[in-house]
């Protein structure tokens, strides 16, 4: 009799340690929604992410989402309209956990989110979140039994996250070749091409041999190149520092949508009244006269001398390529400041990228300057170059709209 009494405790015992440690390592998926220029979630990040992941790395399947990135917006919007959250209600931080949404640290991410982990686990709820259409598919395995579905919803993100990568995929592709667009469509604008033409054409009157040419074309390239760097890198580092900062940045964001809205409509009334009239006088985008007749003067001033040595020469073409482009920005400061607005949603997960897209933007820039200079060396005169541009000069308006209509729809679908 003690021995079966025995038997059956031992038993008991066992049972209950099974269903302890099955409880324990009960798996329960969450998801985190932060953005860059969110200072609380960077206080989250910063003060209490590692203490929770550490708390329930048993327990807890965390995936976070950047919502700054391209894409990510849509997975977000998706999850929380399926809590029945208004989209313009919502915001960061936002953890989702279970059937439990809690948005704002540290009031209820940090101070919530044990009772809300607990009543998940407890009632073995599950989180959903994804795409509208991975959600439904959820959904339907859950209400179809499916041991399989259980599994791939439950303690594994594949379809979330392929949905997340295919759609970051798509974006990044398409923000990869509309820097290249914009770079090129930049170079050759009325603002930018004018200028080439009257270096070029400067180097003629003044007689310069293809020797002299070369060197000074190039040290110029490199000069404006590196003037272009440099202003997108301090426009850029100053926004990125701003980023934790929320009202500064959305503000930026949608003065940015609203310049490049502006810049739209006034390309598009170019491209109307040059196709109307022919005379390039009436557009409103271009340099300044007094602006052009500054440039004029820089170039007289540091290169009529060609007599000077090789180190002089090049240091003066230096000197003008530095000058020229921190004038000729306010006119290509049209293009620019969109891009890196464009380009400073890639910086929080991936800055070198960001840095790279830069880069290319700059490289493209100066590929129509590195054309004409080459042509000018093979031979060809800068009235030729005039008449394309004044041939042409339609067609780049018209460019310049498209360009200005796919940034501003990239911004608007990325805010």
């Amino acid at each position: 009799m003690l021995k079966k009494i025995l038997l059956l405790t031992i038993f008991a015992l066992s049972a209950l340690n099974f269903s302890a440690f099955a409880e324990q390592t009960k798996t329960l998926e969450a998801a985190l929604f932060t953005a860059p220029w969110c200072g609380h979630c960077q206080r989250l990040k910063k003060e209490y992410l590692n203490e929770f992941k550490e708390q329930y790395k048993d327990t807890v399947k965390l995936v976070e989402y950047d919502i700054s990135q391209a894409g990510v917006n849509i997975i977000f919007n998706d999850t929380i309209t399926e809590y029945g959250i208004d989209v313009n209600s919502a915001g960061v931080p936002c953890l989702v956990v279970g059937k439990s949404v809690l948005m704002g640290y540290p009031s209820d991410i940090k101070t919530g989110v044990d009772a809300a982990i607990k009543k998940a686990l407890a009632n073995n709820e599950r989180t959903y979140f994804g795409t509208k259409a991975y959600i439904e598919q959820c959904k339907n395995e859950d209400l179809n039994n499916q041991t399989q579905s259980e599994s791939s919803c439950e303690n594994d993100d594949i379809a979330p996250s392929v949905s997340k990568e295919d759609t970051l995929n798509m974006f990044e592709q398409i923000t990869f070749w509309a820097i290249i667009a914009a770079g090129l469509i930049d170079g050759v604008n009325p603002c930018a091409f004018a200028v080439i033409v009257f270096f070029v054409s400067f180097l003629a009157v003044y007689k310069y041999e293809r020797k002299e040419v070369i060197l000074v074309g190039s040290a110029y390239c490199l000069a404006v190149f590196l003037a272009y760097i440099a202003i997108g890198l301090g426009l850029f580092n100053f926004l990125y520092a701003m980023s934790s900062f929320y009202y500064v940045m959305m503000i930026f964001k949608w003065l940015t949508i609203a310049l490049c809205a502006l810049f739209l409509l006034l390309s598009l009334y170019d491209f109307i009244i040059y196709q109307k009239t022919k005379d390039h006088n009436k557009i409103l985008l271009q340099l300044p006269k007094s602006y052009k007749e500054y440039i004029h003067k820089v170039m007289r001033f540091f290169l009529r001398d060609k007599q000077k040595s090789t180190l002089r020469l090049v240091l003066a073409a230096l000197a003008v390529g530095f000058v020229v482009s921190l004038v000729e920005a306010v006119c290509t400061g049209q293009v620019y400041l969109p891009t890196i607005a464009l380009i400073l949603k890639e910086a929080d997960a991936h800055f070198i990228r960001a840095m790279l897209y830069l880069i290319i933007y700059n490289l493209m820039f100066i590929v129509p300057l590195i054309v004409i200079l080459a042509l000018s060396v093979m031979g060809y005169e800068s009235k030729g170059f005039n008449d394309f541009l004044k041939k042409h000069l339609g067609l780049t308006k018209l460019a310049l709209c498209l360009l200005f209509l796919g940034l501003l729809i990239l911004l608007i679908t990325n805010m």
